[in-house]
């Protein structure tokens, strides 16, 4: 066991009409960007089955592939964007992508439009001009340690497949491509993004005022968006799951989605959330078991593990694109971390965000109404708690840190 590893660790709504959003909350876009909670239930609780990735709505899952013009017989390649995000054009700013055939004109009329994930039905309506058929759905989707909501709308769609209630998996046809009731503009899809739920399905930012910093606030761009989430990760899904609530100072196993075990724990030394080796903090995250070791710990700090050793891949995929954003790491080390954290692997541990993060036991008992802040950043167990699950945290497990 590396004795720098151990010196750091140890020592220390439903839409009702054209009109109406399915919510007037005025705090639902602030409760869909951020985390549920630190309550355990409410971190699982979803209401409709989490998105496991996005994808795009048009030809193939990556946006592109051949498709036949329902007129002509001819066939095309690929698609292209027409108004971009955030471009300012003659309707003011646009706050979602067009799509078009590269066949042009009307060759993509009556083209597939699928659901970009999982999720449900909000809203299905004919909203007269110039948006037509708008279908709405709602997604809920998990980001590092943070439970996440965002609709995805579909407008100017010549039929609709799905009604309101309706839940649809990812690539289900939502509809088909189509323009607006007056034929003003050629055939094409106009899809958003959004964060804010509270908006109605026919809002129009530069109507209401909106600049495009606002605009960015409320609403995603549909292709990073869907590019940065091609794939993640389902905790309910986990043949097991560790959950560990800073605030309670408890940590919950599941097995298969049943609760087995609930615990109490201590953190490291510093308050808030790791970001720097050295702080003594405990990090926030989705991680996964490494490696697990059980017996006597050589070095002068050994005893502190308590005669166990669970480690996790700190730092993660979001921890790095941090680092790398603050000028703690290089790009060539965010896409190292990125890469293996995604495959359940050991991750850069040799970089300024430091590493040597898991779960032990201390080098003697502690109490729950004393000090609750004991090491350099690791969650401390019970010695009698970490020996009841160790055997059944296996290698791989994820970790959800919150």
């Amino acid at each position: 066991m590396n004795l720098t590893i151990v010196i750091v660790c140890l020592l220390a709504t439903i839409l009702t009409g054209c009109q109406a959003g399915e919510t007037n909350s005025a705090t639902s876009q602030t409760s869909s960007r951020n985390s549920t909670g630190a309550s355990f239930d409410d971190f699982l609780q979803t209401g409709i089955a989490p998105a496991d990735g996005f994808d795009f709505p048009f030809g193939d899952a990556d946006g592109k592939g051949a498709y036949t013009d329902n007129a002509t017989g001819k066939t095309h390649q690929g698609w292209y964007v027409a108004t971009k995000f955030g471009e300012k054009y003659s309707l003011g700013i646009h706050p979602g992508e067009d799509w078009n055939g590269n066949g042009g004109g009307n060759s993509d009329l009556g083209q597939p439009v699928y659901s970009v994930a999982s999720g449900r039905v909000v809203f299905a309506e004919q909203c007269g001009q110039p948006w037509g058929n708008v279908v709405v759905v709602e997604h809920v989707f998990y980001e590092n340690h943070q439970q996440r909501r965002i609709r995805s709308l579909y407008a100017h769609l010549q039929t609709m497949k799905v009604k309101r209630g309706e839940t649809v998996k990812r690539r289900q046809q939502v509809g088909t491509i189509g323009q607006d009731p007056d034929k003003t503009f050629g055939a094409h899809l106009h899809l958003e993004l959004r964060w804010d739920e509270s908006l109605a399905p026919t809002y129009w930012p530069s109507s209401n005022g909106k600049d495009l910093r606002w605009v960015r606030e409320h609403y995603a761009e549909p292709s990073g968006f869907i590019a940065a989430h091609r794939r993640l990760f389902v905790p309910q899904q986990e043949a097991a799951l560790i959950l560990v609530d800073q605030e309670s100072y408890k940590m919950r196993l599941y097995e298969r989605g049943k609760l087995k075990g609930e615990y109490d724990i201590s953190l490291g030394q510093g308050k808030g959330e790791k970001r720097l080796q050295g702080d003594n903090k405990t990090p926030k995250g989705m991680y996964f078991v490494l490696n697990k070791h059980r017996g006597k710990f050589d070095g002068a700090y050994g005893e502190f593990y308590g005669g166990h050793w669970i480690k996790v891949n700190y730092p993660n995929r979001y921890d790095a694109a941090r680092g790398r954003a603050e000028g703690v790491i290089s790009a060539q080390q965010e896409s190292a971390i990125a890469a293996a954290w995604a495959q359940r692997k050991p991750t850069l541990e040799n970089t300024r965000l430091g590493g040597g993060i898991g779960f032990h036991g201390w080098a003697r008992e502690w109490q729950n109404d004393g000090p609750r802040h004991l090491s350099w950043g690791c969650v401390v167990m019970h010695i009698y708690d970490i020996r009841k699950v160790f055997d059944q945290i296996p290698s791989g497990a994820m970790v959800v840190i919150f």
